[in-house]
């Protein structure tokens, strides 16, 4: 037996000198190179503007750590504890482990590595790990022996722990700290420590408590042991990190994030996914545009590429707020009568997203309901809503709600665009003041009211929706009353295609149309010449019958229209300026021409701003893998779309307009929009309502329709269509939204700057076919002794005056001459006071 233990012992030693041999020429030839010298791209981390991991987009998640002292000690000693305790006293090879690992293999026993730090870095990054041949261990021990001569301890340990596979797609241990636990590395835990380390030697995920088959105990005994020997460790921890480690070892094992299905692009599924998703994200095009970097460049498939990090405008708690305000769950999917998930075709499926979704008895879809604390949480389960909040002065979106999941329909975006409404009559009131109107001039708002531009459409008319007086109004009253035949007045005066130039200067940069059966979206852009163009985009068909697709293969209904450049992009048509209908009619001034909630946000932000478009961006910086700020190649823009006396004159005009639930208590200005169904049998009901409106420090839009369809009726609490306007709807959720995030960010309070007088208050809208105003109008009522009034039957003018009407007075232009009894009226004795 004692001899056989000795030959045993010298085939050991001849194994061992047979790998020297074999690899004796690559002590001196080999060298073993550090990860950041390896030709690999990492993955891009896409973050809140706080620094908090959003998203990621790449084949793989791999992160490399810079330095060793960004390491923490929950990850060193974690990794020591289970893989080389000794990793500081030895030379690269363990050779006591070693021979214990050749007699046990040779004797029978299971493979064993016994594999310092040193050896597994040398073994992964000469790519032979997955030689098991004893020759191969020989061959690695050389190599770690070299590495230790070339590099620190500190250097090797670093080097390590980024070259590493830790599972769940992630290469390095920046990366698995972030997919794992959703922290960065400097913040893990010891137990989180822990849990990572083990997944060293266990790519496979058997050491993944979320991968592994229930009654598996396999990670939590791993997990234990790995914790049980940093406890060991006491000449290397303090007493308070023993004692940090005892705590969490009896709390057990850590909790982590669901394992993903893609790893290397992941969080698109969110609702920050539609400003991220790799498919038509908002932040592709900006980082194109504004910092010259291509899509390609982000992923870090090929070697040197990737490894940014893109830092978002969204504020993560204005953006909380939004998704507590807007958020109503999921969609209902169909279920069997075992209550499991099907599709559409009735078969049981185990995604629930494969599932087909639920439609009630009417046709219609509905949400969950699973947010109790939802602006809509007691509305009808059909109805939808999306909310955006752009920061005046800035224009970045602070925070985004276009539905929860960002690979799904945005009802936020340039994809799904509805009706602005009235919301788009602040718009047309700047025209016309732009023109030399004023707040106070007056308007015809007859309804129905007939349009020589109407002759041949339709009845030849233009109504107010829901409003049957006919009164004359002034333009700040016309627009609070949301009355269409003045707005449609003032584009037929001066142009639809005026009104088109002051949305594209405000900030609108989309705008959808009807064009032979043909839905069209129109894209708009101010050149470096200021020259306003525009590209038509939709569903097109090839020559062959099919469809222009996206990158997923699906149909694309963005696809350009018309030319293309050679890199693809849509050649860009100049606006038709001497044309005052082209390529909107009138409509345009009361809304009727789809655009999205990103777009009016932006719209009113620049109202709030005095006037001053600032380009909305969703990128506050972005990063490269040194952590470097790479510098735009572009300014964002920053245009004068309004004068600023304009801008407060309409600040002014939307400072009452509120809904149901009253105004917010601080200055706020903003609209109210409600726009019909055209759903087969709801004539006669509303299918979108709008808020949109500003603070000085916060614009936000609110949009709320059916989730079925956009020409899908808006329903109340009962199913009914009545009392269903944006005041009912909208507002609440703007309302809701606006003061979550005055409490939130603690916006001091900041009123409006005093709107001066701007235009003339012209009346050529209500004057009559002798060049009067009619005796009986608001107008007359309002200003009696007008020379354009007929003279009032039975009194004298009373003293007459300048005229002060109340809008003049609560603008403070002027103060009201006389009252009372009018100073000597001869007649009725109204004299020319103005008491209403």
């Amino acid at each position: 037996m004692r001899r056989r233990r000795v030959y045993a012992a010298l085939i050991m030693v001849c194994l061992m000198l047979l790998g020297a041999v074999t690899v004796a020429g690559s002590w001196f030839f080999q060298n073993v190179p550090a990860p950041k010298d390896l030709r690999f791209g990492e993955s891009t981390t896409i973050t809140y503007a706080n620094g908090t991991v959003v998203a990621g987009y790449g084949e793989y998640t791999r992160k490399l750590v810079d330095s060793y002292d960004e390491l923490p000690d929950q990850i060193i000693w974690s990794l020591l504890a289970l893989e080389d305790k000794d990793f500081f006293e030895h030379d690269g090879v363990d050779y006591k482990g070693t021979m214990r690992a050749l007699v046990n293999n040779l004797s029978g026993g299971d493979t064993q590595g016994a594999s310092t730090i040193s050896q597994q870095y040398a073994g992964m990054v000469m790519e032979i790990r997955d030689d098991m041949s004893y020759g191969r261990k020989a061959r690695e021990a050389v190599m770690a022996m070299k590495l230790e001569q070339q590099y620190s301890k500190k250097d090797i340990l670093l080097h390590y722990l980024n070259l590493n596979f830790y599972g769940r797609g992630t290469y390095g241990i920046a990366a698995a700290s972030e997919i794992w636990f959703g922290v960065p590395v400097a913040e893990l835990t010891w137990g989180q420590g822990v849990l990572l380390a083990m997944q060293v030697k266990a790519g496979d995920g058997s050491f993944d408590p979320r991968l592994v088959e229930e009654g598996d105990t396999a990670p939590q005994d791993r997990w234990t042991y790995g914790m049980e020997q940093l406890l060991t460790m006491t000449d290397d921890l303090s007493e308070e990190q023993l004692a940090q480690v005892q705590a969490e070892l009896d709390a057990g094992m850590p909790a982590t994030l669901e394992a993903l299905e893609n790893p290397g692009s992941w969080g698109h599924d969110e609702a920050t996914g539609f400003i991220t998703n790799p498919i038509d994200g908002y932040i592709w095009d900006e980082l194109e545009s504004r910092y010259g970097l291509t899509q390609d460049q982000f992923y870090g498939k090929e070697a040197n590429t990737g490894g940014y990090t893109v830092q978002l405008t969204l504020d993560p708690t204005l953006q909380n707020v939004a998704y507590e305000t807007a958020s109503r769950g999921d969609l209902k999917r169909k279920t069997n009568e075992n209550g499991d998930f099907v599709d559409a075709e009735g078969a049981v499926v185990t995604d629930r997203a494969a599932a087909d979704e639920y439609e009630n008895d009417d046709g219609f879809f509905e949400f969950e309901n699973t947010n109790d604390k939802a602006a809509l949480a007691d509305q009808n389960l059909s109805m939808a809503n999306a909310v955006v909040a752009v920061e005046p002065g800035t224009g970045r979106v602070l925070a985004y709600y276009g539905g929860e999941n960002g690979l799904g329909i945005d009802k936020a975006g340039i994809e799904n665009p509805h009706p602005p409404s009235s919301t788009f009559k602040m718009i047309t009131a700047a025209t016309a003041i732009e023109n030399g109107a004023s707040i106070e001039s007056w308007w015809n708002s007859d309804s129905p009211r007939e349009f020589e531009t109407m002759e041949g459409i339709g009845d030849g008319t233009i109504s107010n929706a829901g409003r049957t007086e006919d009164i004359d109004k002034t333009l700040t009253d016309a627009v609070r009353d949301s009355r269409n035949t003045p707005m449609y007045a003032i584009a037929e005066k001066w142009g639809a295609t005026a009104i088109l130039v002051n949305a594209i200067e405000m900030g609108l940069r989309t705008l959808n149309q009807n064009e032979d059966g043909v839905s069209v979206t129109y894209k708009f852009y101010i050149e470096e010449d200021e020259t306003i163009t525009y590209s038509r985009h939709g569903v097109r068909e090839n020559e062959d019958g099919s469809f222009v697709t996206d990158a997923n293969g699906n149909v694309d209904p963005l696809a350009p229209l018309d030319e293309v450049n050679e890199d693809g992009t849509p050649v860009r048509t100049p606006l038709d300026l001497e044309s005052p209908n082209s390529p909107f009619y009138y409509h345009i001034s009361f809304g009727q021409y789809p655009t999205s909630v990103l777009d009016m946000a932006t719209v009113y932000a620049t109202i709030a701003n005095d006037g001053t478009y600032n380009e909305t961006h969703f990128v506050e910086k972005v990063l490269d893998r040194n952590g470097n700020e790479v510098q735009p190649i572009r300014a964002l823009e920053e245009t004068p779309a309004l004068d600023a006396s304009i801008a407060r004159n309409l600040q002014w005009v939307g400072s009452t307009i509120d809904g149901e639930a009253g105004a917010i208590d601080r200055a706020y200005t903003g609209k109210t929009g409600t726009w019909e169904a055209t759903a087969e049998g709801y004539e006669d009901a509303n299918a979108h309502t709008w808020y949109v409106g500003a603070i000085p420090q916060l614009s936000i839009a609110a949009w709320v329709g059916n989730a079925t369809a956009e020409s899908a009726p808006l329903l109340n609490p009962d199913g009914g269509t009545d009392n269903v306007f944006g005041g009912t709807l909208s507002y609440p959720v703007w309302k809701q939204f606006m003061e979550g995030a005055i409490e939130a960010k603690e916006y001091p309070r900041e009123e409006w700057q005093t709107a001066d007088p701007v235009g003339s208050p012209i009346i050529d809208d209500i004057l009559n076919e002798n060049g009067m105003v009619d005796a009986g109008s608001a107008f007359c009522a309002a200003n009696p002794t007008d020379s354009h009034c007929a003279p009032p039957q039975g009194g004298g003018n009373g003293g007459g005056g300048e005229q002060c009407t109340p809008i003049m007075e609560a603008l403070g232009w002027c103060t009201p001459n006389g009252g009372g009894n009018g100073g000597g009226g001869n007649g009725g004795g109204g004299g020319g006071g103005n008491d209403d």
